[in-house]
């Protein structure tokens, strides 16, 4: 997001302004209210103590937190991407909030398909490894790993002295050592295993319909996994595809001004859209909760099962009463004859 002695940005700047305040505070405020909701939800099923729903519950509940940290840091993104924040440090703390919950989530998301395939392909082999305690330390590691890669983002600026939050970045931060990592293990890779998860549980689930009673909960396990990698491409892909623009633009691959101008507006406009990420994750958690309930309902007997089931404890309290007031008569006459 340079911008060179030849070639002005500002109308792109100006342009930008409209479009984070059409764009942000929207999804601020959804962002704020379905993520504490969802975390609401999930955080329910966790105290109803339901071992089959705590794996999921807890990845949904750690991606739900990262969609917040990225709500919270979207006001001071979009108030210092104009002007100059009052200490380096405090802006290098946003950029940090900000990447920290892009690549939370992207991870997250990613361990969420890995482990509903190995859940859908090797059920008996993996019961044991989804316990609650293994599946908060992974959503650690995840938390780990990513304050740990956000290390390049404390020298985003270098020496700069004019600054702005997310522009003027440092040429180190767009050189092949900084970027090729980013790109690879941060976006390709999670993509790469999230597809290949989301297109074998499908096949998976699809080929067992005719094999299977259970169709409902399946169907909506289906809708959960399309829906999550639907969510993901939208959100991540047109984002690292401008990073890789961007990159080739510091590196003097592409010096044209036009291009530039083009490939500046292409990297704002994609990074304001994937901020639409922590809404458009609500349609994961209403699919997944959908399928527990789905999973819930057909565990439990019909209704007229119940009905039946109660009446005959009713029946039985009643007999036993009887019995027992039989049994109490007998004695007191027992004892008046004596």
């Amino acid at each position: 997001m340079s911008q060179s002695e030849n070639c002005s940005f500002h109308d792109v700047d100006e342009l930008m302004k409209t479009v984070q305040l059409a764009v942000h505070i929207p999804t601020f405020l959804l962002g704020l209210l379905l993520n504490l909701l969802a975390i609401r939800g999930f955080s329910s099923f966790l105290k109803k103590r339901w071992p089959c729903y705590a794996a999921t519950s807890i990845y949904m509940i750690n991606l739900a937190v990262f969609d917040l940290l990225l709500v919270l840091s979207l006001p001071f993104k979009m108030a210092l991407s104009h002007v100059k924040a009052p200490l380096l440090s405090f802006c290098t703390l946003v950029e940090c909030f900000y990447f920290i919950s892009m690549y939370g989530s992207i991870f997250t998301i990613c361990f969420i398909s890995l482990d509903r395939f190995l859940a859908i392909r090797y059920p008996l082999l993996v019961s044991h490894l989804r316990s609650p305690r293994k599946t908060f330390g992974i959503c650690c590691a995840i938390w780990v790993l990513v304050w740990v890669g956000s290390t390049p983002i404390y020298s985003f600026h270098g020496k700069v002295e004019d600054y702005r939050c997310f522009h003027n970045m440092s040429d180190g931060t767009w050189s092949a050592k900084v970027f090729f990592p980013l790109e690879v293990f941060g976006f390709l890779l999670p993509m790469s295993i999230m597809g290949f998860c989301s297109y074998r549980n499908i096949c998976i689930l699809v080929a067992r319909r005719d094999h299977t009673q259970d169709w409902g909960q399946q169907k909506a396990c289906i809708w959960t996994i399309a829906a999550s990698l639907a969510v993901f491409v939208v959100s991540f892909l047109p984002v690292h595809l401008s990073f890789l623009l961007q990159f080739l633009v510091r590196n003097g691959f592409i010096v044209e001004c036009r291009a530039k101008k083009n490939i500046i507006l292409f990297l704002q406009l994609s990074m304001c859209f994937s901020n639409i990420n922590c809404c458009l994750d609500v349609f994961c958690y209403y699919f997944v909760i959908k399928e527990f309930r789905t999973d819930m309902m057909a565990h439990q007997p019909p209704r007229a099962q119940l009905v039946l089931q109660d009446t005959m404890t009713t029946m039985a309290k009643g007999r036993k009463l009887c019995l027992e007031e039989g049994n109490l008569g007998l004695n007191s006459t027992a004892d008046t004859s004596s």
